[in-house]
């Protein structure tokens, strides 16, 4: 709940299975967690006779002042001396438009009406072919390549694909809604495999870019480099009254995260004064279990009984952070300011609500059971500068098309 929400640099791979594509849901969102964590296609080929005549998705064609050009083999761009063809290019290229669709409600018809907009898409659609062709530069780097028994896994993959399909026809309709092609999938199907082998070798493991486990063993007892705490959430809605019937016949049976949206939905329904009023009811409460928690009443009972955060549940050992976790300030300035055993005052988040934490001694049991897991959130932001420092050292030159580009050029 009180993670900042950003944008993860790490989500190199796109879902590339033959029965989903960018053209249904390639990104999911557990916005409705209420955890402190924030909360990472083309066929060119394909022809009105093999695929369905009901997809929503047109046949893949590049249209540059008024004419139709060939698009076999045509490379659109060169990034890291990697070729872009027009069915790759194409698949990121809606894969972009659907995440501004998912993230924003926003279609190619408000981008393109929205002054800078298509160029930005275009922006946004490089951006996220050289996330991907990081892959490719730290394989070139490290001497990581595919073996004979991951290739042939691959070529598996592709024909229970096709056979799932039950015909060619079929297999290539199903792509083509996902607009990829044959050839694009088998590509996605070796880049992903390579970037599993980089994650094995490179960032886990004890991986050239990852902190070995003694090392670790060592930082996360250093209380300047790692706290552990758990905390209460009172959010400024808790007390409201729910107006919806549904939620209403309902709430007994929620989880703590659906609980907390049907609440906080009835919050935003409130004229100013009246949230006002539930701000200063949940305040009363948080008020009277700072006082309890002051006086000695166990911690993890009255996170039991009052505590809205669903990540308490997720994860019932406590929060592991370090000064660079991805969490609002607020909460991370109180975790690393608390002496172990201490309790902090009510600290309020304009976008949440009251909390309290508590901080306690790390676990080392915990840390042992979880440690490739917490070694790789540890790395995490030397991991983001160097993709960034890769992306940024990316040669990337155009086609002499490419400044010919518009909104009604590539479907």
């Amino acid at each position: 709940m009180f993670k900042k929400i950003s944008a993860l640099t790490a989500a190199l791979v796109l879902s590339i299975t033959v029965l989903g594509g960018c053209s249904n849901s390639d990104s999911s969102s557990s916005s409705s967690d209420t955890s402190t964590e924030s909360s990472s296609d083309s066929s060119a080929s394909s022809t009105s006779d093999t695929t369905d005549t009901d997809s929503s998705v047109p046949d893949a064609s590049l249209v540059i002042d008024g004419e139709e050009m060939d698009t076999d083999g045509l490379i659109v761009c060169t990034i890291d001396g990697h070729d872009v063809d027009f069915d790759t290019f194409r698949y990121y290229y809606y894969y972009t438009i659907n995440q501004y669709t998912e993230n924003y409600g926003a279609t190619l018809d408000t981008i393109a009406e929205t002054d800078g907009g298509f160029d930005t898409l275009l922006e946004n659609t490089i951006t996220m072919i050289k996330q991907e062709f990081v892959t490719y530069r730290l394989c070139e780097e490290n001497g990581i390549e595919l073996t004979d028994e991951e290739i042939e896994a691959n070529e598996e993959t592709y024909n229970s694909g096709l056979e799932s399909a039950g015909s060619e026809e079929e297999f290539e309709a199903i792509l083509h809604d996902s607009y990829m092609t044959p050839d694009l999938y088998k590509t996605m199907l070796e880049l992903a495999t390579l970037y599993t082998k980089c994650e094995d070798e490179l960032f886990t493991n004890e991986g050239v870019y990852a902190t070995s486990k003694d090392e670790f063993r060592e930082i996360v007892q250093d209380t300047d480099e790692y706290a552990c705490v758990r905390s209460i959430l009172i959010p400024y809605f808790c007390k409201v009254d729910l107006t919806d019937s549904d939620d209403i016949e309902g709430y007994d049976s929620y989880s703590l995260s659906e609980k907390y949206t049907a609440k906080e939905s009835a919050y935003s329904e409130l004229e100013d004064d009246e949230q006002e009023e539930a701000k200063e009811k949940a305040k009363a409460l948080a008020d009277e279990v700072y006082e309890k928690a002051k006086s000695g009443d166990d911690f993890e009972e009255l996170i039991e009984e009052y505590n809205w955060d669903s990540g308490m549940e997720s994860y019932p050992d406590g929060y592991y952070l370090t000064p660079d976790s991805d969490f609002i300030e607020e909460y991370l300035d109180t975790a690393f300011s608390l002496e172990v055993g201490e309790i902090s005052d009510i600290i309020e988040s304009d976008t949440y609500g009251y909390f309290i934490v508590m901080r306690y001694e790390v676990d080392m049991d915990y840390v042992e059971e979880n440690i490739d897991d917490m070694i790789q959130d540890y790395d995490l932001p030397a991991r983001q500068e160097l993709y960034m420092d890769i992306m940024e050292d990316m040669d990337v030159t155009y086609s002499d098309f490419y400044d010919q580009l518009t909104v009604d050029s590539i479907t």
